[in-house]
């Protein structure tokens, strides 16, 4: 049978014996700073295992009951699977028990118990009414139906209890998903001589192995990982739920900071905005104005931002629901269904809680249409969200598609799998896909353009490939997608290339409306003077044609291959140069020297050297010391 491996969080207010609790659970004192040992009370997390049982083990989180210490108690409980919250029997629910518990209910932790701790320092009619005085204090939230136990940390009394109590409750939680990319967010670091540098943290999804590179955000930092451990204990990897210590290489301990995130590489990237959906703390008592100064909790992190709102300027305290977006002064790593704790700066208080609904979010509009936007976005399913991500990246891959959807890659792998056999998407190379809605709407884009194109320059054989797909590019999408979603409509005929020209299947060159027999005037008169051409412009003013059009025809006569640049004002008829290289071929079939092409081409210099050189260019000949020889055709 697979052990589980959970994390359990200790909450509850100062004092109230969460870390003597812990200790007679797990033998471990969690109180590890100096300042915790002289003053009694736990300032960071401290952490400790616990089996429960040959197929459960359980890391212990003992979190700071000081409330000035709320942020440490915040990070602690990021990422638990259950909660004790801890009450003192002598003095029943305080400030930071109400507290933690407003934030264990906005983090959506989903199994707890409630310990009634001191349970010697009260008479047994005491003891039952510290409980169902205690039961009051948590009805409508997430406890109100949290087993209770009562105990005596000192004496032992109650301890088998809670564990089996613990035991029923963590059976009722899912199991994390190991299929995820593996990411971990840093609530610890410090570094070991002659080992480096080493971090803590919790996995919240997916695994890991000795040996693997990782990516350190939002440094964009590789690391690897040289050693792992569990409660002190070597490991060979970890997975999703454990409390895990990794020794990694490549940075230095001054580099890396609670709150950052360790990942799989490539597989998340930051983000500094946020949609998100907010519940109200039922303690809050001040407004929160528009584009007011929050601090977000998330995972481990914390950061500073801006609140800003759709449907209102004012948040009012006790609000249920308000969808807004965050604006943050640093990126942070997240995808949707993250929740967190948002709290004023000052006054200081915890004011709401939430989740995550777009990660890589975009500026909206002030109205209740992004609100009912974002509303949809909320109950997406997973089909949906997969459809929303390609509308906002026009394509993307597997892992892609897991970042921005926040689904297991092995999910939204099988969810491609079902699109491309329904006809819903589009195989865009070996790993991308895209919608056949993306696929056209920007195909009629592409087709739109070269149409504007050919009214503009009727005389061209087409836009050229790479001007084509960099136009697009400004507009926003990929490279790669413009550049293979050309190609595809190329191999079904929908458009068709000259070389390196695109035009619509339907096009042909033409002469703009008026200028035809003035045009054709100045191909009779250009292709008569042979090699002994004039400079363009000359044939233009004489056949009386506007430069504009002049250019085109130019453009048109060698994007066809009619013509052979001479020099950029000179350009040959294709047909005359190719009938002198083979007068001259004819005569001398093997190779020849300048003044041999002399005797043949009757060319002045300003002519022969440049129309030698440019035999060379196109491949005819090629040039040794004073001798040109033939190539094959």
């Amino acid at each position: 049978m697979a052990k589980r491996m959970l994390t359990v969080g200790m909450a509850g207010h100062i004092d109230h014996g969460k870390t003597t609790l812990t200790k007679a659970l797990t033998n471990i004192d969690t109180d590890r700073l100096k300042e915790e040992k002289d003053r009694s009370i736990s300032i960071e997390p401290g952490f400790a295992p616990l089996t429960l049982r040959e197929d459960m083990d359980v890391s212990i989180i003992d979190v700071p009951g000081h409330e000035r210490f709320i942020r440490q108690m915040i990070a602690g409980v990021a990422g638990i699977d259950g909660v004790i919250l801890t009450v003192a029997a002598d003095e029943g629910v305080m400030p930071q028990t109400k507290e933690h518990l407003e934030i264990l209910t906005l983090l959506g932790i989903p199994g707890s118990v409630i310990a009634v701790t001191k349970a010697d320092k009260v008479d047994e009619e005491l003891l039952e009414l510290a409980g169902e005085d205690i039961r009051d204090e948590v009805q409508g939230t997430p406890f109100a139906e949290a087993e209770m136990v009562f105990i005596d940390s000192l004496s032992g009394r109650g301890l088998e209890e809670l564990k089996q109590q613990l035991i029923q409750m963590l059976e009722k939680v899912p199991d994390r998903d190991p299929r995820g990319a593996f990411r971990l967010p840093i609530d610890n670091v410090f570094s070991v001589h002659g080992q480096g540098t080493v971090v803590r943290g919790t996995v919240y999804e997916g695994s890991v192995a000795e040996g693997e590179t990782l990516q350190l955000l939002p440094q964009q930092t590789y690391v690897k990982v040289r050693q792992l451990q569990i409660h002190h204990e070597p490991v060979k990897s970890g997975s999703a739920g454990q409390r895990l210590a990794l020794n990694i290489s490549g940075v230095s301990k001054q580099d890396v900071h609670r709150g950052d995130v360790l990942v799989a590489a490539q597989h998340y990237t930051t983000t500094d905005r946020l949609d998100v959906v907010l519940y109200g703390a039922t303690a809050a008592a001040y407004a929160v104005k528009q584009r007011g100064y929050v601090m977000l909790h998330l995972g481990t992190a914390e950061v500073y931002g801006k609140i800003i709102f759709f449907d209102r300027n004012t948040l009012e305290p006790g609000f249920d629901e308000v969808i807004c977006q965050l604006e943050l002064e640093e990126k942070v790593v997240t995808k949707r269904g993250d929740a967190f704790i948002l709290r004023r700066p000052s006054p200081a208080e915890t004011f709401a809680g939430g989740w995550v609904i777009q990660a890589q979010a975009e500026k909206h509009r002030f109205g209740t249409d992004t609100v009912s936007a974002l509303e949809k976005m909320m109950e997406d399913t997973p089909e949906e969200q997969l459809m929303e991500a390609i509308r906002k990246n026009v394509w993307l891959s597997k892992e892609e598609g897991a970042l921005y959807t926040g689904r297991p890659e092995e999910e939204v792998e099988q969810l491609i799998h079902q699109g491309l056999e329904n006809g819903t998407l589009v195989s865009m190379g070996k790993k991308k896909v895209t919608s056949v809605q993306e696929q056209q709407k920007t195909l009629a884009v592409i087709k739109e353009q070269l149409q504007q194109f050919h009214e503009a320059h009727s005389l061209r054989s087409g836009q050229n490939r790479q001007e084509l797909i960099q136009s697009h590019v400004q507009r926003g999408i990929p490279k790669e997608f413009a550049a293979q979603l050309i190609q595809q409509a190329l191999d079904q005929r929908e458009i068709v290339s000259h070389q390196q020209f695109i035009a619509l299947a339907e096009f042909s060159p033409t002469a703009p409306k008026g200028w035809e027999r003035r045009i054709e005037n100045l191909q009779e008169q250009w292709q008569k003077d042979g090699l002994q051409v004039k400079a363009w412009n000359e044939y233009m003013e004489a056949a009386g044609l506007p430069e504009e059009v002049g250019r085109e025809l130019k453009w048109s006569l060698l994007e066809r291959n009619r013509a052979v640049k001479m020099d950029d004002t000179h350009i040959w008829p294709a047909e005359v140069f190719k009938d002198k290289a083979l007068s001259l071929k004819k005569t001398f079939p093997e190779s020849f020297t300048f003044q041999q092409a002399k005797e043949i081409l009757p060319l002045s210099r300003k002519f022969m050297v440049p129309y030698l050189e440019a035999l060379d260019a196109s491949g005819w000949t090629k040039r040794k010391d004073d001798v040109r020889e033939w190539l094959e055709q």
